[in-house]
């Protein structure tokens, strides 16, 4: 009788194991809920969403500062809270980087609305996931029945302690060097004079500096290769500038963002035949940025 049982045992054993592996696994890793439009006091939010048909591919890491926000499938958002000012977004296939080289390296900087919600999509560009600005208008259009991803933990510093922007000026780069040059021996005088008024303003300040940002940006004539050592070499060029008129040396950081963050971005559309027009209209695309940062 005992052998029986055994026997009787071992045919439904593998009934059973059949039935638990033909069973669907369901992972709940999305919520129907729409984005949110509470941000806290000073901060900013964003919103990154990708359409189901955006780009075929992998999921898509998506990169804040460098640190990892999401693998956003098709038809997927995700929400973060962030500080305002000087955030770099970076978006890449999964397994597309495995030095992790690019998310360190490459990427967009933005300067984000205080208290207010930003929109990023991901596009494709040229068979790679790259991330664009939208408008709350069409975003919200397109946002419609696009449920939030919640599978991957974010690694972004939404809680730490944002800078305070404590001034900020533009300078022309046209009064500040000679056409396509970047190094102190080719700066204009003009350009001297105006750098040494910044430098004796940001000694002026009366609250606590933590860092002073100096960003290079050139209009898109050229190669981005090209334009991104440009920018760089002008934006060191007026950190040691700003050095040498009294401001402390070790809180000054030079960038480039090259053509990544034009002010006019149409110009090659509006004259694309007329150099002289476009490079008129391009003027204030090329520009060096000071921001004093406090308050940290």
């Amino acid at each position: 009788m005992r052998f029986k049982y055994q026997q009787l045992a071992l045919v439904l054993l593998p009934l059973a194991v059949a039935g638990c592996t033909t069973q669907k696994l369901n992972w709940v890793d999305t919520k129907n809920v729409p984005y949110s439009n509470v941000v806290p006091e000073g901060r900013s939010s964003v919103v990154i969403y990708r359409q189901a048909d955006a780009i075929d591919g992998p999921t898509v890491n998506v990169y804040i500062n460098s640190e990892y926000l999401a693998s956003l499938q098709p038809n997927a958002y995700r929400q973060e809270t962030v500080c305002a000012e000087n955030q770099k977004l970076y978006s890449e296939f999964t397994h597309r980087d495995p030095g992790y080289y690019a998310k360190e390296h490459d990427g967009n900087f933005y300067d984000l609305a205080v208290n207010q919600v930003s929109f990023f999509k991901v596009t494709n560009a040229n068979g790679k996931p790259t991330l664009v600005q939208v408008d709350e208008q069409q975003a919200r259009e397109e946002l419609k029945n696009i449920p939030e991803q919640t599978h991957t933990l974010s690694r972004v510093e939404h809680l730490k302690e944002c800078s305070k922007v404590l001034r900020k000026f533009n300078l022309e780069a046209s009064a500040l060097f000679k056409f396509n040059r970047s190094d102190y021996a080719n700066m204009l005088p003009q350009g001297k004079q105006e750098v040494s008024a910044v430098a004796a303003e940001i000694k002026q300040i009366k609250e606590k500096i933590s860092d002073v940002t100096v960003v290079g940006h050139t209009d898109p004539e050229g190669s981005a290769a090209y334009n991104q050592k440009l920018s760089l070499k002008r934006a060191a060029t007026v950190k040691k500038a700003l050095a040498a008129g009294g401001v402390d040396a070790s809180l000054i950081t030079a960038e480039g963002r090259g053509e990544s963050e034009p002010l006019i971005a149409d110009c090659k559309a509006r004259f694309p035949r007329n150099a002289k027009e476009r490079q008129a209209c391009n003027q204030p695309n090329r520009r060096v940025s000071i921001v004093v940062h406090g308050g940290k």
